[in-house]
C-alpha cells in the first residue's frame, strides 16, 4: 500500500520488517508477535510516518 513493499535484502534484526517505495522511503517496523495484532504506539508511529510525507491528510 502507499507503493511500500516488504524489503527482502539486508539485514534485519529478529522480528523488524523493512518497507520501501520507489523513492527509497523506508519504514521499519517490527512484526507483531504473539498473533497479528499491531500494537497501537506502532499504529500512531506508522500514521505520523505516513502524514509527514503527504501519503495521508489530517483529519
Amino acid at each position: 500500500m502507499f507503493g511500500f513493499s516488504e524489503k527482502k535484502n539486508g539485514k534485519t534484526g529478529g522480528s523488524r520488517r523493512k518497507f520501501v517505495n520507489k523513492n527509497l522511503e523506508v519504514i521499519s517496523l517490527h512484526e507483531p508477535h504473539p498473533g497479528n495484532i499491531i500494537k497501537r504506539y506502532v499504529l500512531d508511529q506508522l500514521i505520523e510516518f505516513l502524514q509527514k510525507r503527504n501519503y495521508l491528510q489530517d483529519e
